[in-house]
């Protein structure tokens, strides 16, 4: 064990410790990876859930019950890939070998959860779902624990690393411009009459269609795109925080040190608690698809989309200046509260176009302060920890942030399937696609108002997508009233690693 140790740390003061402060390029190539990567991951958590219930029509209830039984996984899997990062010594560094390896199979097991397999039985559907998204979610992990744990080796400066974090929260979100691109590429796989599949037909639309088709051939697009971007950066990033002499722990330890993190608790804890805002993505489908569109997403999904993006993607962009202005603290408690407003607005005043998308761009404005933010202070949380206890674990920190943002993935999931499980959506759109195929059989148009022949579903959609994000938006302040581990603070803890790390290698 000693030798290993040896041997990796004479690899990284010669490969990783003593070149410089990261480049403008390769920052470029790092965001470049992150944007691949937050395209399979938006893929997924826009598109996976509309393709369960409206395709190969699963009852939203038992999707929501799956992917909650799925986060029992989570909760082990996530500690365990990130203590595995953590232990991990090679010539490549830590995190950098599972960005050479990991992407192009995660590329490959996001394809497999859009296999059409629409004319097996409901139990043989419900298998599939299981074990294609419990082997996503393995290879999901083991890809990005890494990528955001490099925020915090690709430098030790403080501000670098904010800008860093701010400019790939930026991209990620960037990612998420994808879902508007899907829908319509979707639509344009599914009219392409290729004699794969039977026509199924789309409402208020003549000619050939097939959903299912649609949504396979454009998560291959997607997901081959995603794969090769997320790739790229292995060749050339770095890590220069030498991380050799900082001792390996076992699963016990790295959980006991987690949870006497106060600072990365609270900012864990601000995320989960601000969840509901991702139904404006995942919920938002539903209702561009029904509400606005009638059965198809359309240009809607843009327009809406778009606004919300941004909205966020400015708040991303004036996030490292807002924080300096007025501390990450104050600057997260203060858009988190503004930012429930416009959502309420938007509740009373959906049925006016351009009041709806202007209330869409402050909602996004406000909400995206608190992504860079979160993200950052589990940057700083990993310093606070390594001052504090001599380890530095990058993996598994990173990891809790990873954990956290698939449970709050599946806490939105089981908020919109459980509330619309409550108004018959499944009964409701199998029924539909009966008409649907019907009609395509019978050479017609199925026409549809879905608002006026279903105003229950109508008014749910919209209360998952304002209402539920503005109660949010207010929880995740709270546990930030207690957040300690202020600027001042973090900066002289950095001070003090320098000498530790200089001294370490000096002996």
């Amino acid at each position: 064990m000693k030798k290993t140790s040896m041997a990796y740390s004479q690899v990284a003061k010669k490969d990783t410790a003593d070149i410089g402060d990261y480049s403008t390029k390769e920052r470029n190539y790092f965001l470049v990876g992150m944007f691949g990567q937050n395209i399979i991951y938006s893929l997924i958590g826009a598109a996976l859930n509309l393709f369960y219930t409206d395709v190969l029509l699963v009852s939203t209830t038992v999707v929501a019950i799956i992917m909650a039984l799925s986060r029992v996984w989570d909760a082990v899997n996530d500690i365990i890939m990130g203590t595995i990062v953590d232990k991990t010594r090679s010539k490549w560094g830590k995190c950098r070998p599972y960005l050479k390896f990991i992407p192009l199979p995660m590329a490959l097991a996001t394809i497999f959860l859009f296999l059409p397999f629409t004319g097996i039985s409901d139990g043989a559907k419900v298998l599939y779902i299981c074990l294609s998204f419990l082997l996503w979610e393995t290879l999901y992990t083991l890809g990005d624990v890494p990528l955001w744990g490099m925020t915090s080796l690709m430098t030790a400066d403080e501000n670098k690393r904010a800008k860093l974090i701010s400019s790939a929260r930026i991209v990620s979100s960037l990612g998420a411009v994808i879902i508007a691109v899907f829908a319509p590429l979707k639509d344009m796989f599914g009219k392409l009459d290729l004699g794969l599949f039977a026509n199924t037909g789309q409402a208020n639309y003549s000619g050939y269609f097939s959903e299912a088709q649609g949504y396979f051939f454009a998560a291959v697009a997607l997901s081959i795109v995603g794969g090769i971007l997320f790739r790229i950066p292995f060749s050339h990033i770095r890590e220069r925080i030498d991380t050799s002499a900082s001792k390996d722990n076992g699963l016990k330890q790295n959980l006991k040190l987690m949870f006497e993190n106060k600072p990365f608790l609270l900012a864990i804890s601000s995320s989960i608690l601000g969840c509901t805002k991702m139904l404006v993505a995942s919920a938002g489908l539903y209702f561009c698809k029904w509400v606005l569109g009638n059965g198809s997403e359309g240009i809607w999904i843009i327009v809406l989309g778009g606004s919300f993006i941004g909205g966020t993607l400015i708040a991303m962009a004036l996030s490292t200046s807002v924080a300096v202005r007025l501390t990450k603290k104050r600057a997260l408690l203060l858009s988190s509260y503004l930012s429930a407003i416009p959502f309420l607005l938007i509740f009373f005043f959906s049925n006016i176009t351009w009041l709806f998308i202007t209330l869409l761009v402050a909602a996004g404005f406000f909400s995206g302060f608190s992504d860079v933010y979160h993200t950052t202070m589990v940057a700083d949380s990993v310093d606070y920890m390594e001052w504090k206890s001599g380890k530095r674990l990058d993996g598994v920190f990173f990891s809790g942030l990873n954990f956290s943002s698939k449970l709050t993935a599946s806490i939105t999931l089981l908020l919109s399937n459980g509330l619309l499980s409550l108004v018959n959506y499944t009964g409701t759109i199998k029924l539909l696609e009966a008409q649907k195929k019907a009609a395509a059989a019978a050479g017609s148009i199925f026409t549809l108002n879905f608002s006026a022949s279903y105003p229950d579903i109508a008014k749910m959609m919209l209360i998952l997508i304002t209402i539920v994000p503005a109660i949010g938006c207010i929880l995740q302040a709270l546990p930030i009233h207690f957040y300690n581990l202020s600027e001042k603070r973090h900066k002289e803890i950095l001070e003090q690693l320098e000498v530790l790390r200089k001294a370490n290698k000096n002996t």
